[in-house]
């Protein structure tokens, strides 16, 4: 902006801005001087009791600001993502960490076999979407990274021991896991190993459905939830673990001497003339030829009840009668049991008196005892 000097000339021609401190020769100079931010500026400095500053610190501090502002949306437009991790960073500091934190060199240096870069950052929001491998590719990469458990590690925890023995030991001792109906068990190598590869490379819970991201994170559940054992409940559970069971011992004919089969091939057993032993259908059940009846599962709350036999004594009929006639009220005293209709005309009238009798002694005691007026002069106290 333009000032004039006042050196030679008379004060009337000089136009002066007291809050910047400067002197125009033109009443017009002045009037844009008004309108500019630098006298803005001042003015707000001269409310506060600050000193003004020159136009040349003015524009100093007008581009600092603009330099900022053009930082700042810089650093708002900031998109950074990491492939590894799966996560989205809009902040240069927050990625930059990252980037050295320890979580996220392991992720990388478990994904080096794929060949291809794990970490990528985009600018101004621009983002390329990366390649989803299928679900085959992906279980194929689960199994290769995962560690697999044998029959020698903990499955609830990260301790190994040199037999499968003492293994099965320390489950059951310290995460109180046990094996159903393991009386029948054939394969608990087998059994074991696969417990181990369902939790380390599927990360599954043994007794529920639930799913985590690793091994760790699974145990840890199954330990607070109480899940160390296997679910065996439903016939799918059942139906899971078949293959390591063997039930034949607990078939009716498994206490048979097996020294008497003849085994025989396949063409001298079609002309085997031996009559075919066959099991029948019957009300649902399965009768065996040794006479045994199997009944069907959806019956079986009815199998296990314990009824008592029906009694059919006379004796015992009328000792329950006269009992159910005491407990009534009726023939208490007496203690005669009613068994023609002359009888039961003749002692009407007093089993009926000595009904009403019991029904108004019970309720004069249930009102007496309801509202507490047992006194025969009661009256209620008045404060």
């Amino acid at each position: 902006m333009s000032t004039a000097t006042v050196v030679n000339q008379p004060r009337s021609h000089l136009f002066t801005c007291l809050a910047c401190q400067v002197v125009f020769t033109t009443a017009e100079s002045q009037r844009v001087h008004y309108g500019t931010d630098w006298h803005r500026y001042n003015l707000k400095r001269k409310v506060a009791e600050l000193p003004p500053v020159t136009s040349e610190v003015f524009s100093q501090k007008v581009l600092a600001q603009q330099a900022q502002n053009n930082d700042a949306e810089r650093k708002a437009s900031f998109s950074a993502e990491c492939i590894a991790c799966n996560k989205i960073y809009y902040s240069e500091n927050a990625y930059a960490n990252h980037l050295q934190s320890n979580k996220h060199k392991a992720a990388e240096a478990k994904a080096a076999f794929e060949g291809t870069t794990r970490t990528k950052k985009n600018v101004i929001g621009v983002r390329t979407t990366p390649q989803i491998p299928n679900e085959n590719e992906l279980i194929d990469r689960k199994i290769e990274v995962a560690i697999a458990l044998d029959e020698f590690d903990c499955l609830f925890c990260t301790q190994k021991f040199e037999s499968f023995d003492e293994n099965m030991r320390h489950m059951t001792k310290i995460h109180s896991f046990f094996i159903p109906e393991i009386e029948y068990l054939v394969d608990s190598h087998g059994l074991i190993k696969y417990l181990g590869e369902k939790i380390s490379i599927g990360n599954v819970c043994l007794y529920c459905p639930k799913e985590t991201k690793n091994l760790e994170s699974i145990r840890r559940h199954m330990i607070d939830k109480g899940h160390c054992k296997i679910a065996y409940e439903t016939e799918e559970d059942i139906m899971e673990f078949v293959e390591f069971y063997d039930f034949t011992s607990s078939y009716p004919d498994a206490d048979d001497d097996d020294d008497n089969w003849v085994f025989v091939s396949d063409d001298e057993a079609e002309n085997d003339d031996l009559p075919k032993i066959m099991a029948y259908e019957e009300d649902m059940e399965l009768v065996l030829p040794s006479g045994k009846r199997l009944g069907h599962r959806s019956l079986r709350r009815y199998y296990r009840q314990n009824l008592r036999p029906i009694e059919e004594r006379d004796s015992i009929i009328n000792r329950l009668i006269t009992e159910y006639s005491d407990n009534s009220g009726c023939g208490q005293s007496e203690g005669i049991l009613i068994t023609n209709d002359h009888m039961y005309k003749h002692y009407q009238p007093h089993f009926i008196a000595s009904r009403e009798k019991k029904l108004q002694q019970d309720y004069d005691t249930r009102i007496g005892v309801k509202a507490n007026k047992l006194q025969r002069y009661y009256r209620a106290q008045i404060m």
